[in-house]
C-alpha cells in the first residue's frame, strides 16, 4: 500500500470520534441526580416557603429552648433532622436592625440587632459554608442521592441560592430587616447561632 495511504488511514477513523471527558463518561454510565436539576425552582418553591412556614422568632424560640427537657425533646418539637446522628436544624425569623456588615472575608457576615436585643450573625457570602439550608430541606435527603460527592454538590448549589440573594439584597448597616433562616445545634442553644438565611425584607 502507499505510503500516503497509511498515513491518511488514521486520519479516516479518528474523524468519526470524539474525545469523551472522564465526567461526561461517568454521567453516561450515571445520569446525575434528577433533584441536580432546577435548583432556583425547588430553592424559590419549596424550601423558602417550608423554612418560613417553621420560622419562629428568635425570642420565641430562645425562651422554648430554656423550657426544653433536653436536646432530643427539643428538637422534635422546635426543629428537624432526618437522621438522629445529625445536628438539629432550626427555623428562625428575626426583625431588627443591621448594626454591621463584614465582607472582607469571603464567608462575609452581618450583625443584626433584633427586637429583643439580642445581636445575631447572618451569613452573607459570596461563600456560605455548611450544609445547614441542604439539611434543613425536607424534600430531600442522602438517600435520594447515594452519593457523598453529588449530596455535597447539591448543598453547594443551594447556599448558592443564598448568596445571590444577599448579593442582591447589599445589606448596609442601619437597615431595617426583617429575616428568616436556619441554624444547627448539637445542644440546647443558649443564644442564636451563625443563621443562613433564606429570605429578607428591608421594612
Amino acid at each position: 500500500m502507499d505510503r500516503r495511504l497509511w498515513l491518511l488511514l488514521p486520519l479516516i477513523v479518528l474523524s468519526g470520534c470524539r474525545i469523551v471527558s472522564q465526567q461526561e463518561l461517568a454521567n453516561l454510565k450515571n445520569p446525575p441526580n434528577p433533584k441536580m436539576a432546577n435548583i432556583a425552582q425547588t430553592w424559590q418553591q419549596q424550601l423558602v416557603p417550608q423554612v418560613e412556614h417553621d420560622a419562629k422568632p428568635a425570642a420565641e424560640l430562645l425562651k422554648a429552648f430554656q423550657s426544653a427537657k433536653d436536646f432530643d425533646s427539643a428538637c422534635t418539637a422546635l426543629g428537624y433532622r432526618s437522621q438522629a446522628e445529625n445536628p438539629c436544624i432550626f427555623s428562625v425569623s428575626i426583625r431588627g436592625e443591621v448594626t454591621a456588615v463584614n465582607t472582607t472575608s469571603r464567608n462575609g457576615r452581618m450583625t443584626v440587632k433584633a427586637a429583643s436585643g439580642d445581636n445575631i450573625t447572618v451569613q452573607i457570602g459570596p461563600i456560605i459554608p455548611g450544609t445547614a439550608l441542604r439539611d434543613a430541606f425536607k424534600g430531600a435527603s442522602y438517600q435520594d442521592f447515594n452519593d457523598q460527592v453529588l449530596f455535597g454538590d447539591y448543598g453547594r448549589a443551594i447556599n448558592q441560592q443564598a448568596s445571590d440573594m444577599m448579593a442582591a439584597f447589599k445589606p448596609k448597616v442601619g437597615d431595617k430587616v426583617q429575616l428568616s433562616g436556619v441554624f444547627t445545634s448539637w445542644e440546647v442553644p443558649q443564644q442564636i447561632p451563625n443563621v443562613t438565611p433564606v429570605a429578607i425584607t428591608r421594612q
